[in-house]
C-alpha cells in the first residue's frame, strides 16, 4: 500500500510538471510573454515554477490586483456551487439508483433508467435558461442571477457564502443564509444533472450485482426484512463503489459549472474566465487555467488515495495489481 502512495504521489508530481511545461510555452510563445535575457529557457522556467508555487501569478492588466486573489475569490464560489450539486445528486440518485437496482424487472426501474437517459442528454446551458424563464421570470419563485441579495454584506472570509453568512452576527445570520441558499438552490439544481445521472446509473448496475451475491440471500434466509437486508447489507457494500466514480466526474461538473455560470451570472470562475477573454487578458486566462486544471489533477488523486485507504476491495485490487 505504501507503494501504491509514492507511486500516486510522484505521478502526481510529474503531472503538475507537464502542466506547468504546457502553461510556460503557452506565455513563452505569445506575443509579449515571457522572454530569456540570455537566451536560456531551463533558468526562466525555474523561475516560473518558483512564483507558481508561491501563487506569484502575476497581477491582473484590468484590476490592478494580484491574479491570485482574485481567482481563489471566483473559484470558491465555483466550488460552492458543485459541491451543492453533489449534495443534491446523493440525495436524489442515491434512492432512485436503489429502487431501479432492487425492482429489476419492474415498470419503475423502466422509468427511473428512462429519464437518466433523458437526463443525460439534456444540454446543460438550455435547461439552465428554461429555468430561468419559467422559475424566475414568469413565476417569480428564484432570483434571476447573483449569489445573494445585493443589499446584503457579507464579508469575504472563507470564500464560501454559506459559510460566511453564518459567521455574521445573529441578526444578520438567518437573513444571508436564506439569500445565499435562495440564489443557490436553481443553479445547483442545474448543475446537480450529471452526477445525478452517473449515481443512478451506478448504483442501479452494483445494486443488480449485489442483490444476487450469497450473502443477500443467506441474510434474506435468515428471517431478516427486505428493509434490513437492503439497508444493512446491499446499501452498505453498494455505496463506497460509486464515490471514487464520483471523484472522477470532478472535472466534468466543473466544466459545467462554467456554463452554468454565465446563464445565472454566477460570479465564479467562469464568468471570470469570460471577462478575462473578452478584455484579451492573456496572464489571466493562462493562471486561471494553471490553478483551475491543478485542483482537478490534485482532487482526482486525493480520491483515488482516499478510495485506497478505507474501501477494502479497492485495497485487494491494488494488491494484485502490485
Amino acid at each position: 500500500m505504501l507503494r501504491y502512495f509514492i507511486r500516486r504521489i510522484i505521478l502526481l508530481l510529474i503531472t503538475l510538471l507537464i502542466l506547468n511545461l504546457i502553461t510556460f510555452w503557452l506565455d513563452w510563445r505569445q506575443p509579449g510573454g515571457l522572454v530569456p535575457d540570455d537566451g536560456s529557457i531551463v533558468p526562466l522556467f525555474a523561475n516560473y515554477l518558483w512564483h507558481n508555487l508561491h501563487g506569484q501569478l502575476g497581477i491582473s492588466s484590468t484590476t490592478g490586483q494580484p491574479l491570485i486573489k482574485e481567482i481563489l475569490i471566483a473559484f470558491s464560489a465555483t466550488l460552492e456551487l458543485c459541491f451543492a450539486a453533489f449534495i443534491i445528486s446523493m440525495l436524489v440518485g442515491i434512492p432512485l439508483g436503489a429502487l431501479a437496482g432492487i425492482f429489476q424487472k419492474h415498470w419503475l426501474r423502466r422509468v427511473i433508467i428512462s429519464l437518466t437517459l433523458i437526463g443525460y442528454s439534456i444540454p446543460v446551458f438550455w435547461l439552465a435558461i428554461l429555468l430561468v424563464m419559467n422559475f424566475a421570470l414568469e413565476l417569480g419563485w428564484f432570483p434571476i442571477s447573483g449569489r445573494y441579495n445585493i443589499l446584503l454584506n457579507i464579508p469575504h472570509v472563507t470564500g464560501f457564502a454559506i459559510i460566511d453568512s453564518l459567521l455574521l452576527s445573529p441578526s444578520q445570520r438567518m437573513t444571508a443564509l436564506l439569500s445565499v441558499l435562495h440564489h443557490l438552490i436553481l443553479p445547483a439544481c442545474v448543475l446537480a444533472i450529471l452526477p445525478t445521472t452517473e449515481v443512478i446509473r451506478q448504483l442501479s448496475i452494483a445494486m443488480t450485482k449485489v442483490m444476487q451475491e450469497n450473502y443477500i440471500k443467506a441474510a434474506t434466509i435468515k428471517g431478516l426484512s427486505k428493509t434490513e437486508v437492503i439497508f444493512h447489507h446491499a446499501l452498505r457494500n453498494t455505496l463506497p463503489t460509486i464515490f471514487p466514480n464520483l471523484g472522477l466526474q470532478f472535472g466534468s461538473v466543473l466544466t459545467m459549472a462554467m456554463v452554468t455560470e454565465i446563464v445565472f451570472s454566477w460570479p465564479g470562475i467562469g464568468r471570470w474566465f469570460i471577462t478575462a477573454l473578452y478584455q484579451h487578458d492573456y496572464l489571466a486566462i493562462r493562471s486561471g487555467m494553471l490553478v483551475v486544471a491543478s485542483f482537478v489533477i490534485c482532487a482526482t488523486i486525493l480520491t483515488d488515495l482516499l478510495t485506497a485507504l478505507f474501501y477494502p476491495i479497492r485495497r485487494r485490487e491494488i494488491y494484485e495489481q502490485l
